[in-house]
């Protein structure tokens, strides 16, 4: 039996099938699902659904989810979203992540997946694990968890996602260690250490790509072969 789900969802979905799926689901858990078929007044019907959650599909008629994202963290950072992609659509899951999506899923899935995708999401931001940790220096950058901004000597600042900067803060907490895959998966995106997703490779590639671009030759994110990440001065080999 699986557990309630306490929590507002907005689903953002064309396809009457999924929707209509998605909506009996997670309503059988408790949760109450406000459900659109397109994406017309999006950021209106955003602030009204008042959700813990988005569920946003990308391929829609009047305007795609890529863009209702990429508007919606110009002034909310912190709302989780995960977006719902075509299995050939991998251009739009690295945008997506790039523009902030906090995790993808590829169609067709498993309601059961997404549910624990959800509750993954949900505990991250009602519980964020940076909270009351002091800023941390690193080689020239501070990360400053307050703030929740990675900053240069120069004033500038990286322009991370919220899980990027989950992602960079516990790697720059253990400078030089190697963290394992699982590790991340679990502490830092809130998942079964065991979970089959592409999501932390794609997060932590544009990590790497943004440190290049601010500060080359200063830090990096190394991977270890079947292990996991380690966060360490210079540039990738």
């Amino acid at each position: 039996m699986l557990h309630q789900l306490a929590c507002t969802l907005l689903l953002f979905e064309d396809d009457p099938s999924i929707r209509a799926m998605l909506v009996a689901f997670f309503s059988s858990l408790g949760a109450k699902v406000v459900a659109m078929e397109d994406g017309r007044d999006a950021m209106a019907r955003i602030e009204a659904a008042q959700a813990d959650l988005v569920l946003l599909d990308v391929i829609m008629p009047y305007r795609d989810g890529l863009s209702i994202l990429q508007e919606l963290r110009l002034t909310n950072s912190e709302l989780p979203v995960i977006m719902l992609t075509e299995k050939s659509g991998e251009d739009d899951k690295v945008t997506g992540l790039e523009y902030g999506a906090d995790d993808y899923m590829t169609k067709p899935f498993s309601p059961k997946e997404l549910l624990a995708r959800i509750r993954a999401q949900l505990r991250r931001s009602r519980n964020p694990r940076t909270a009351g940790h002091p800023p941390l220096i690193l080689g020239p950058l501070r990360i400053d968890p307050a703030t929740r901004e990675a900053s240069l000597p120069d004033g500038s600042f990286l322009p991370l996602t919220k899980t990027e900067f989950d992602l960079l803060f516990y790697l720059a907490a253990r400078p030089g260690i190697v963290v394992a895959h699982g590790e991340l998966l679990k502490e830092v995106l809130g998942y079964n250490p065991e979970a089959e997703t592409k999501s932390l490779v794609m997060h932590i590639a544009n990590i790497r790509r943004k440190l290049e671009s601010a500060c080359p030759l200063a830090l990096t994110i190394k991977a270890v072969a079947g292990v996991g990440y380690k966060l360490v001065p210079g540039k990738a080999a």
